[in-house]
């Protein structure tokens, strides 16, 4: 099993549904999508079709890029950083 979490979604893969996912990311025409609805009253354009016919997963371009990325960390095999690798001093203003 996979689970990728990414902004407010929480996806549950088996190893062929995200292959899938990965393969529909890739050949994802973001283009296409923002100019077939450059009308829309929704700052996110790009459709990610579901498996259930009433829910459809709506992204901006700067998203599909940022998940392209993520899900590309698990192809290249790049180490990740633990949590003593993050400088948590960060002051309130």
């Amino acid at each position: 099993m996979y689970q990728l979490l990414f902004n407010n979604l929480n996806f549950n893969f088996t190893q062929g549904e995200y292959e899938s996912f990965q393969r529909y990311m890739y050949t994802l025409e973001v283009d296409f999508w923002e100019e077939e609805f450059k009308y829309s009253i929704y700052e996110k354009r790009i459709p990610i079709p579901t498996i259930q016919s009433n829910l459809l997963i709506l992204l901006n371009k700067a998203e599909v890029l940022e998940l392209k990325r993520l899900i590309a960390m698990h192809q290249s095999n790049q180490e990740l950083i633990t949590a003593s690798d993050i400088n948590y001093n960060w002051q309130p203003n």
